[in-house]
């Protein structure tokens, strides 16, 4: 059975728990529409479709053809995320109207959730085998033709077009939605830039809208009752963007240019989910050994598994800044 983070705050063992998991919540969009199912082991192994098998009619008197679907095994990794979050006893006691193991927890699962939007999108494991792979890496390697592109496309609020720019932008939009699995998705993610220019499209072109998340937090979406609107956020460094605005305008490399993109995400059973080894745990460890020092331990073994192979899919190319 899968559970969302929203579960796992209703069923936490403790406040510090509970508490945990709504930063979780609060900072990463990515981490709080993913569902999540238990895994007994440190790997997950499964059988992706890749393409499906020939088909046809069959003559009177004739036996129908033998075909069969072409699969490729996949095997997906548990990544171990948490830390330690040691508190000097000093701070602790000192008055004061803030309590510092508290800001220290959330100063670091904060952290935490920023890390895990940026491996959402960027995680390569060329790059850091320690970290799950994320949405690029997927896309460019498995299933490169999950993309749209925009070639240059401008949006940027002193384009000499502006309403013809976002006229495009929504075709490309829909483009990029059509690519998913039954031409939906559940969720849109982008960069800030992205986000403001296209709040802005579907403002004047009459297609904005909003619900609810599970958190109560008001969500735009592409139209009534189309795919939730994100802004993916900073890294942890709260200053570079996850999603970059210099991404090559043609090739979607992510260096090279002045275009951005959007990711299409369709989630849930065979699309995209999460696993883990265990659920979410947080321990306060109390006093060290050396008699100085309070410490807690968040501890997620996690990781990212999709099964179908139109399960996301990237529109690259636009210029939005």
């Amino acid at each position: 059975m899968a559970y969302n983070l929203a579960d796992y705050s209703r069923l936490a063992d403790s406040d510090l728990k509970r508490g945990v998991v709504d930063i979780f919540r609060r900072e990463s969009f990515a981490m709080d529409v993913l569902s999540w199912e238990d895994s007994d082991t440190l790997s997950i192994q499964a059988i992706r479709t890749k393409e499906l098998p020939d088909v046809g009619f069959r003559k009177i008197n004739e036996p129908f053809s033998a075909g069969k679907g072409t699969v490729e095994p996949i095997q997906e990794r548990i990544f171990d995320m948490g830390g330690q979050v040691d508190v000097d006893k000093l701070l602790v006691r000192a008055k004061s109207i803030t309590d510092q193991r508290a800001l220290q927890t959330d100063m670091y699962t904060t952290a935490l959730a920023y890390n895990f939007s940026d491996y959402f999108i960027n995680g390569q494991p060329t790059v850091d085998e320690d970290g799950f792979t994320g949405l690029y890496y997927r896309i460019a390697n498995y299933v490169p033709t999950q993309v749209v592109a925009a070639g240059g496309l401008d949006v940027s609020p002193d384009c000499a077009t502006l309403d013809v720019g976002f006229q495009t932008l929504l075709d490309h939009l829909q483009s990029l939605i059509h690519k998913c699995d039954g031409h939906k998705c559940d969720d849109l993610f982008m960069n800030s830039t992205m986000y403001l220019r296209l709040m802005s499209a579907l403002r004047q072109l009459n297609m904005y809208a909003t619900t609810k998340d599970s958190y109560n937090r008001t969500i735009v979406t592409y139209g009534e009752g189309g795919p939730k609107i994100h802004d993916i956020g900073c890294k942890a460094d709260q200053l570079t963007e996850i999603i970059l605005d210099t991404e090559h305008d043609t090739t979607g490399a992510l260096t090279g240019g002045n275009s951005t993109s959007i990711y299409a995400v369709k989630t849930g059973e065979k699309y995209l989910m999460g696993f883990q080894l265990y659920g979410i745990e947080v321990n306060d460890i109390g006093m060290l050994e050396d008699g100085v020092t309070y410490r807690t331990v968040i501890d997620w073994p996690v990781g990212l598994y999709h099964i179908h192979p139109r399960a996301f899919a990237r529109l690259h190319g636009v210029v939005a800044a």
